[in-house]
């Protein structure tokens, strides 16, 4: 949790022999300094050392209160540290009457969606924060003007040759059109002048779905068959990879959520936390049926002292809290199985998301319908799991060659 502290910042001497007196934000390993005036050491310590009781100094110290209980409030509301955010935050007023058109730049206008939209999960929050430092990295003034569809196709372009892949080029431009799409209909604050760099006329988002490699029946045999290994954390690694698998290819973030109440008769039922902010019509549940070997990896791993069935969250805990425990245990585990696919000298490397992706090609290789296939995934309909199905399906075009003479 972030802390608020008035200091003197020693750093810097003017040549008045004066000191930026400041508030200085602590959250972890970051840190933000915002000034508040200019003071002498002897002043600073007089005011705030010995705390002089003279009205002049009182009302000082009151004042400055009053901006550390400002900047809490503001740490408090936007949930995750962001220095920009802060500081555009924290001087709004000041900004907004020196220049209005200030609120053109991209930073500016990327920071107001992400306090504007506070129904957004913190983890959208993040990824919006770090796609506004994609397009503001070589320029950080970069005004909202500036984005066109050439800057756009010069960017993918750029971004391509230093080896990002399409998925992210494509993610960061989805957040872009996002902010300006709220920004010119919604809070109108981009002029109606502006050339709109999307769509048809513009530049267009790929849809794209990259062919992937998969583990053969034989490989996924050999995982779930690995027992008793030498090291506790590659059997949890290994455990808890089987389990994604049987539990409808589930992906970790609803594993690590999963609780011991979300238990009914013989199966789970929860929904996806990929989809509990985006899909606002059509929820649908996702039925795990428990059948034995499941109650065996849940009986090994599970812990039953902790209202989740993982035991590495408590119940009140926050979307930081969660996104911090899933990334450390996430990481952790994808290490270990990587060690596995090098005992196992697996074709791809074997990782937590594989799980879905096994989960799914050995139903279809069993000839299950996509129909099915795509209830069990709890995808919103059967075009996207064709898609999810056939973006697996590089062994296919393997196969189809082999009838070449």
């Amino acid at each position: 949790m972030a802390t608020c502290i008035i200091i003197l910042d020693k750093r810097v001497k003017s040549r008045k022999n004066t000191y930026n007196l400041c508030i200085r934000v602590i959250d972890g390993k970051n840190q933000l300094y915002l000034n508040l005036s200019k003071m002498t050491e002897s002043q600073y310590h007089t005011i705030f050392i010995k705390k002089e009781m003279i009205e002049k100094s009182v009302e000082f110290r009151r004042k400055c209160q009053e901006q550390v209980a400002k900047v809490e409030k503001i740490l408090s509301e936007i949930k995750v540290f962001d220095r920009t955010l802060i500081r555009h935050l924290y001087f709004k007023k000041e900004t907004e009457d020196k220049s209005p058109k200030l609120l053109l730049r991209l930073e500016d206008l990327f920071s107001l969606y992400i306090i504007e939209n506070d129904h957004l999960s913190f983890r959208t929050k993040k990824h919006m924060t770090e796609s506004k430092n994609v397009f503001i990295r070589d320029k950080k003034d970069r005004s909202i003007l500036e984005i066109t569809p050439e800057f756009l196709k010069k960017n993918e372009i750029k971004r391509s040759k230093e080896n990002v892949s399409i998925s992210s080029i494509n993610s960061n431009f989805r957040d872009l059109r996002t902010v300006i799409n709220y920004f010119s209909n919604k809070n109108k604050i981009i002029p109606s002048t502006y050339t709109y760099p999307f769509g048809k006329s513009g530049y267009s988002i790929c849809e794209y779905y990259p062919k992937k490699q998969v583990l053969s029946n034989e490989e996924i045999t050999k995982i779930v068959s690995l027992q008793k290994l030498n090291n506790k954390d590659l059997e949890f690694a290994r455990d808890i990879w089987e389990l994604l698998y049987r539990c409808n290819g589930i992906n970790f973030a609803d594993l690590i959520r999963l609780r011991w109440d979300n238990r009914i008769g013989n199966s789970f039922v929860i929904f996806r936390k990929k989809t509990e902010n985006t899909r606002k019509k059509l929820k649908q549940e996702i039925v795990i049926p428990i059948n034995e070997k499941v109650q065996k990896l849940i009986d090994k791993v599970g812990q039953s002292n902790s209202p989740f069935v993982l035991g590495f969250l408590e119940d009140d805990y926050t979307e930081k809290n969660y996104d911090y425990m899933h990334r450390k245990i996430r990481g952790k585990i994808n290490k270990s199985l990587r060690e596995i696919s090098e005992n196992l000298n697996l074709s791809i490397t074997l990782q937590l998301k594989t799980a879905r992706d096994s989960y799914a090609t050995v139903l279809k290789r069993s000839g299950v319908s996509i129909d099915k296939i795509s209830e069990m995934l709890s995808h919103s309909n059967v075009i996207v799991t064709k898609h999810y199905i056939g973006s697996m399906d590089m062994e296919t075009a393997f196969s189809v060659n082999e009838n070449l003479i």
